[in-house]
């Protein structure tokens, strides 16, 4: 395989956005830690900006052309071969949601702190890795992604991780109708978990449900804390949906929002908006070793 255009998206370490960039701002927590946890901060960072300088290196040495660029900016990632996600499942997950045709490759930056469910690759293997790209003998996983539709297409993203529907204060009841096949039925609750395959083994798991593979083509969903009292008794209480199954979530709340994949991406979900969900026809290409 050919690379003729890497991109390398980085995430900014949590030391250094919070005590090397804001320090105004953070000086005055410093007592709020312990030695031992401001340690931590530091190690991870260290660990992080080593395994970047190490990646950046190996792709020099190989004389393959690269981007780099941290999470958060706007990038069109369909202009590169391939996009190397150096950092945790969240700057993987950010990278998920934009690509179309290119394949991914997540790094752990920090072995020691850093959640890398998504991430195959890591600074001892990265070199390796690299190689078997170039001589095309690596295997390629589908994930498979929801596509979340708002409003008739005012809205759309394909994410792979999930979406949490609620109400923009965690103590307020949430209102919403839901509808899944023709079952349709208002529901009050804590809010409601969609997860992709990928995310199966997250929130939703936590919430009660079940880890599914990956490469599924499936779609799982749970409402959280269903409200029991007076009249309410619901149908629809979570479970796991063919590829040919949608979801349809309508606001009954006026400050509701919509989390996709996170805290990274939020949308108001004000009442009487239209959420449907379906599986992504476009899965991603990730590399797999």
């Amino acid at each position: 395989m050919k690379l003729k255009n890497v991109l390398l998206l980085y995430k900014k370490s949590a030391y250094k956005i919070y005590f090397l960039e804001q320090r105004s701002y953070i000086a005055e927590k410093d007592k709020a830690f312990e030695q031992e946890e401001l340690d931590r901060f530091r190690k991870a960072h260290k660990e992080h900006y080593a395994t970047l300088k190490k990646i950046e290196s190996i792709l020099k040495k190989n004389k393959i052309p690269f981007t780099k660029s941290n999470r958060g900016q706007i990038v069109d990632y369909d202009a590169y071969d391939l996009v190397i996600t150096v950092g945790g499942d969240g700057t993987f997950l950010e990278a998920a949601r934009g690509i179309k045709r290119s394949v991914l490759l997540g790094i752990n930056s920090s072995l020691s702190y850093s959640v890398g469910n998504f991430c195959s690759g890591n600074i001892n293997n990265f070199e390796t890795i690299l190689k078997n790209i170039l001589k095309k003998s690596f295997k390629v996983n589908l994930f498979q992604r929801l596509h979340v539709d708002i409003d008739d297409h005012r809205n759309t993203v394909d994410c792979l991780n999930d979406v949490l529907v609620c109400h923009s204060n965690p103590a307020a009841m949430n209102r919403y109708l839901l509808k899944i096949g023709r079952v349709k039925e208002e529901q009050r609750s804590s809010g409601i978990w969609i997860a992709a395959p990928s995310g199966s083994s997250g929130a939703i798991n936590s919430a009660g449900g079940k880890r599914i593979p990956r490469t599924a083509k499936k779609i799982q969903y749970m409402p959280r804390e269903l409200y029991l009292g007076g009249k309410w008794k619901y149908r629809l209480t979570g479970g796991i949906l063919s590829a040919r199954k949608s979801i349809t979530v309508i606001s009954l709340m006026r400050q509701g929002r919509i989390y996709i994949d996170g805290t990274h991406m939020d949308i108001p979900f004000p009442l009487g908006t239209l959420m449907k969900i379906t599986l992504s026809p476009h899965p991603v290409k990730t590399v797999s070793i």
